[in-house]
């Protein structure tokens, strides 16, 4: 039998950072590694242990429920939309998400068109008038529409 895990908000970060840096190119440079942790370990207010066990259980959790790129970016765009839910999750907290998004996406170099466009999706689902792609609105907006939305939740 299957032990529940509740899923967090902070699961959820870490899902999105990761699926974010890996997604747009096939490619996590250590770099973006590096990034995302230091990143997590301030979400989580600066504790190692808490930082280490979120990422291995999102990881743990991806492995075994995510099939395809299809189903990651789905539940990716899922996640974000549960974050913007949270009563907890103040517009702070939504402007620093996505201002991780565009350090995550400069930390190997390379700020690619697709990580451009996907930062301009996910600040349009958190309600962020926070723009760096050249696609139109309502070229994001469609693209958001598209997506097809995962059920998300952690189990082991």
């Amino acid at each position: 039998m299957s032990e529940t895990l509740n899923l967090t908000s902070l699961h959820c970060i870490f899902y999105i950072y990761h699926t974010f840096a890996f997604r747009s190119d096939n490619k996590l440079t250590l770099e973006e590694k590096k990034t995302i942790a230091s990143f997590m370990y301030r979400w989580v207010g600066k504790d190692q242990e808490k930082t280490t066990k979120i990422i291995n259980e999102t990881i743990h959790w991806s492995k075994v429920h995510i099939q395809t790129p299809t189903d990651q970016i789905g539940a990716m765009i899922s996640m974000v939309e549960f974050l913007k839910k949270q009563t907890d999750f103040s517009i702070d907290r939504r402007e620093y998400l996505l201002m991780d998004i565009r350090n995550i996406a400069r930390s190997d170099g390379q700020f690619l068109d697709q990580q451009k466009k996907w930062h301009d999706m996910l600040a349009n689902i958190l309600e962020l008038e926070i723009r760096i792609s050249k696609a139109s609105h309502d070229d994001i907006d469609g693209a958001v529409k598209k997506v097809e939305r995962r059920k998300i939740g952690f189990r082991r």
